[in-house]
């Protein structure tokens, strides 16, 4: 929270020429109430649970968005392998001077009405970053202005799929050299077999 995930995601979207989806939306629309009203009513455990849901459903259904998820989401262990699997996962690292300056301006986050916003954030990100630091791509959310960290991310992507794409294409030659190996071997034990024969 506060790393400007929201803002930045949907600039990321119109520069990829793609769709945005805020899962903290997306479950606000399927619960029929807020994330503040959910977690008064209902609990963070079963806010926890919607949210597993609806990202299930979001991932498996929609092709080619960008989806912003709540800090939270990523510590769910089912929820991270399936983002992880299925998704390319960037984390916005935001150090927690600029997280309590961001999330000070609005008060409808329900995790730090707990407490002391600062101790709050602190404890989080200690617990929370070692987990996120399995993201695929890890921005510096804090530098400088949004379109600069649109920038730095579509740069990063890039890099990213182009490491990828190098490794599919050694895979594709491995398997190929197999087949050709498994093929060659194949043709001789039906030579050796037919030598026998005659």
């Amino acid at each position: 929270m506060g790393s400007g995930k929201s803002t930045i995601g949907i600039r990321l979207a119109r520069q990829l020429g793609i769709k945005f989806v805020d899962s903290d939306k997306e479950i606000e629309a399927a619960a029929g109430h807020s994330v503040s009203e959910i977690f008064e009513k209902f609990g963070e455990e079963d806010f926890r649970k919607g949210e597993r849901r609806v990202i299930k459903r979001l991932i498996e259904q929609e092709n080619k968005i960008v989806l912003g998820t709540g800090g939270g989401a990523f510590m769910d262990p089912k929820t991270q392998t399936r983002l992880l699997k299925k998704s390319i996962v960037i984390w916005l690292k935001v150090n927690v001077d600029l997280l309590v300056e961001r999330t000070s301006k609005r008060d409808t986050r329900p995790l730090l009405r707990k407490g002391n916003p600062r101790n709050i954030l602190q404890k989080l990100t200690e617990e929370r970053y070692p987990i996120y630091k399995s993201a695929h791509i890890t921005v510096e959310g804090g530098q400088g202005p949004h379109d600069k960290v649109v920038n730095d991310i579509i740069w990063k992507l890039n890099k990213y799929l182009a490491i990828e794409q190098k490794k599919y294409q050694k895979m594709l030659a491995r398997k190929k050299d197999q087949a050709a190996d498994q093929q060659q071997s194949q043709t001789m034990q039906t030579s050796d077999d037919t030598k026998d024969k005659s």
